[in-house]
C-alpha cells in the first residue's frame, strides 16, 4: 500500500539515479585534483577531534580566520575513514548527494505548484534538467566541492519541509526543516538566505491569496532568523570573523566586480566555456545594456507565465536572493571555474524554466490560427494540440541536446585533468624528487580547461601516496594553463638568462601562465612579464635563483633540483 502510494516518486527517483550515472558515470573513478589533497591531509591528521572542528576552522586553528564548515570536516572525515585513499567512494558520495538534489528539485516543484495542473510534468523536466545541467560538472566531480551539493540537499530539504508545514500544517515537517537548517548552517555560508526565501515566499503566497498578514512574515520565519544570529556568534567565536572568508577576511565592496559576477552567474545558466567569457567583457562594458536585457527577460517571463505571475515571480526573486552570499566571490576570468558558485541558484533557474516551456505554447502566439493559413479550412482540435505538443518538444530537445553536449564536453575535461593529476603525483613525483637535495616545483598545471589540477597539493598528495618517502620542496606560485589540445605538448621553451637565473617563454607568445606577478624570498625571485592584470596571465617567466650572498646562480648551476612540466610529465630542468 505504501509502496503503491509513492510509486510514482520511485520511478522518477529511478530515472534520476540512471541519468546522472549516464553522465557521470565516467568521472566514477576520477582521480584526486587540488584541493582534495589538502581536505584529505586534514582528515587523516590526528592533531584536532572531529568535535573541535565545532569550534575552529577547517584546519583546526581557532580564531585564525578561514572558513568555519565544520561539517565538511565531518563528511571528509567519514570518507576518509571509510574509503583511504580510493577516488571511488568520495565520488559516489558526491554523486549521491547530487542525485538527492535532484530528486529534491522533483519535489519542491510539486509543492510549489501544488494545484497546477501540469505540476508532474513541470516537476520531471525541472529535477531532468537539473541533473544534466552543464555548469554543474564541478560541483559534482570535484571531490573539495562536495559541501555544495552537501549543502544543497539540507537547504532544499529544509525549505520544501517548511512548505509542506504550511500547506499541511505537518509540524513534524516543521522540526525536521529545522534541523536540516541547523545542519547546511554547519555545512556552508549559503545557508543564511534560507529566511530571507521563506520570507519572499510567504509574501507572495499572502498576495496571490489576497490575505496579507504582516506577523506572518515576521512570526514564520522567526525561527530561522534566530538560527542565523546564533551562528553568526558562533562562528565568529570559531574564527574571529562575522562575515569573510579564507580568501577575504573583510569585505570591501567593488560595484564593478559585484556587477561581473552577477553577470557571470546570470550568463553561466545557458553560456559556457569561452562563449561565457567574451560575454561577461561585453557586459562588463555595457553595463546598461545588461541591465536592460534582463529587466525585458523577465517582463517576458512573467508575461509568458502570466496565469501563475506570483509563482513565476517567485522563482526570479529566489534566484536572486541564492546568488547573494557569492555576488563577492568571482569566477575565473579564462575559463568556467567557479560555476559551483551557481549550483544552489540553478534550483530556481530549472524550475522556473520548466514552468515556462509548459506554459508558453498556451499562450496565443503558439496556437494555430482559428483558420488555417493554407487550406482555408478550420483546423481540428487534435492538429491544434499535436502543434502545441510538438512545440514543446522540439524546445525540450533542443535544451537536451545542448545541454547534454556541454555537460560530456565539461565531464570530459575533469576526467582528462584527473587522469594527468593521477600520473603527475604517482608516477612523475617519485622519480623525479632527488631524496638527497632540496627540490623546487616550477610552472605546474594550474588548470585543464577549468578543472582545477594542481595549483595546490602535489607535495601532500606525494606525501600522501608516498608516506616513506622522505625529501625537502617548495612550490613556487607560477603556473600553467592546460588545454585539452596542448597539454600533451611543450607550452615553454627554457634557456639560460645572461644576468644569470632561467627564462621561459611560451612557444605562441600567448599568456599560458598564471600566478604571482612577482616574488621575492633570500632564496630565489621570480617575475611574470608582460602580466595581463586583469585574467593574472603572462607569457614569460623570468627565474633567478640566489647563493648565500645573494648572487644571482647562473642557469644549470644550482645545488638543488628543479622541476617543471613540460609534455604532460614532470620533468627535471637541469637534465
Amino acid at each position: 500500500m505504501l509502496l503503491a502510494k509513492y510509486q510514482s516518486h520511485l520511478m522518477v527517483l529511478l530515472g534520476l539515479i540512471i541519468l546522472n550515472l549516464a553522465f557521470f558515470g565516467l568521472n566514477l573513478n576520477d582521480f584526486f585534483l587540488s584541493d582534495d589533497f589538502d581536505w584529505l591531509t586534514i582528515a587523516k591528521s590526528e592533531e584536532y577531534s572531529l568535535s573541535d572542528y565545532f569550534s575552529a576552522n577547517y584546519y583546526g586553528e581557532r580564531g585564525d580566520g578561514g572558513s568555519y564548515r565544520p561539517m565538511v570536516n565531518v563528511i571528509f572525515w567519514l570518507n576518509y575513514n571509510l574509503f583511504s585513499l580510493n577516488p571511488l567512494g568520495y565520488h559516489i558520495v558526491n554523486l549521491f548527494f547530487h542525485i538527492g538534489v535532484c530528486f529534491l528539485v522533483y519535489l519542491l516543484a510539486l509543492a510549489l505548484f501544488e494545484k497546477l495542473k501540469n505540476k508532474n510534468k513541470i516537476a520531471i523536466l525541472a529535477a531532468a534538467f537539473f541533473a544534466i545541467l552543464p555548469n554543474h560538472s564541478e560541483a559534482v566531480i570535484w571531490i573539495a566541492a562536495v559541501g555544495d551539493p552537501l549543502a544543497t540537499f539540507f537547504y532544499l530539504l529544509a525549505f520544501y519541509l517548511y512548505l509542506l508545514f504550511r500547506q499541511k500544517q505537518n509540524f513534524s515537517a516543521l522540526l525536521v526543516s529545522i534541523a536540516s537548517f541547523i545542519i547546511v548552517l554547519l555545512i556552508k555560508e549559503i545557508a543564511i538566505t534560507l529566511p530571507l526565501l521563506i520570507v519572499v515566499w510567504e509574501l507572495y503566497q499572502a498576495i496571490s491569496k489576497n490575505k496579507f498578514k504582516a506577523r506572518n512574515l515576521v512570526l514564520y520565519p522567526l525561527g530561522y532568523w534566530l538560527l542565523v544570529i546564533g551562528y553568526f556568534f558562533i562562528r565568529y567565536s570559531a574564527i574571529g570573523l562575522v562575515f569573510g572568508y579564507y580568501a577575504r577576511e573583510s569585505f570591501k565592496i567593488d560595484f564593478n566586480a559585484v556587477f561581473k559576477m552577477i553577470a557571470a552567474l546570470i550568463s553561466n545558466l545557458f553560456f559556457y566555456g569561452q562563449t561565457r567569457v567574451f560575454l561577461i567583457d561585453y557586459f562588463s562594458d555595457h553595463k546598461i545594456f545588461f541591465v536592460l536585457l534582463i529587466i525585458l527577460l523577465a517582463a517576458l517571463i512573467l508575461y509568458a507565465c502570466r496565469r501563475y505571475f506570483y509563482k513565476a515571480a517567485f522563482l526570479i526573486d529566489a534566484y536572486l536572493i541564492l546568488i547573494l552570499p557569492v555576488i563577492f566571490l568571482a569566477f575565473n576570468n579564462l575559463n568556467d571555474e567557479g560555476e559551483r558558485y551557481n549550483y544552489l541558484p540553478s534550483v530556481a533557474f530549472v524550475i522556473l524554466l520548466s514552468l515556462l516551456i509548459w506554459q508558453m505554447p498556451e499562450n496565443k502566439i503558439f496556437k494555430k490560427p482559428s483558420i488555417d493559413p493554407l487550406t482555408w479550412l478550420p483546423p481540428s482540435l487534435l492538429l491544434r494540440r499535436t502543434g502545441r505538443m510538438t512545440a514543446r518538444a522540439v524546445v525540450i530537445g533542443v535544451l537536451i541536446i545542448y545541454f547534454a553536449v556541454n555537460l560530456f564536453n565539461k565531464d570530459y575535461n575533469w576526467h582528462l585533468a584527473s587522469s594527468l593529476s593521477k600520473k603527475i603525483v604517482q608516477q612523475d613525483a617519485p622519480q623525479v624528487l632527488d631524496l638527497g637535495r632540496e627540490n623546487y616545483f616550477v610552472a605546474l598545471p594550474d588548470n585543464l580547461d577549468g578543472a582545477p589540477l594542481l595549483r595546490n597539493g602535489l607535495v601532500l598528495g606525494i606525501n600522501l601516496f608516498y608516506p616513506e618517502l622522505e625529501f625537502k620542496a617548495k612550490v613556487l606560485n607560477v603556473y600553467q594553463c592546460l588545454t585539452r589540445q596542448n597539454y600533451q605538448e611543450k607550452i615553454l621553451y627554457w634557456g639560460a638568462y645572461p644576468t644569470g637565473g632561467w627564462i621561459a617563454e611560451t612557444f605562441d607568445k600567448k599568456n599560458r601562465v598564471t600566478g604571482f606577478d612577482r616574488q621575492e624570498t633570500d632564496q630565489y625571485i621570480f617575475e611574470l612579464w608582460n602580466y595581463d592584470y586583469p585574467t593574472y596571465t603572462s607569457n614569460t617567466i623570468r627565474l633567478i635563483f640566489k647563493n648565500k650572498e645573494g648572487n644571482f646562480i647562473p642557469a644549470g648551476k644550482e645545488d638543488f633540483n628543479i622541476i617543471i612540466f613540460d609534455q604532460g610529465s614532470l620533468k627535471s630542468l637541469a637534465k
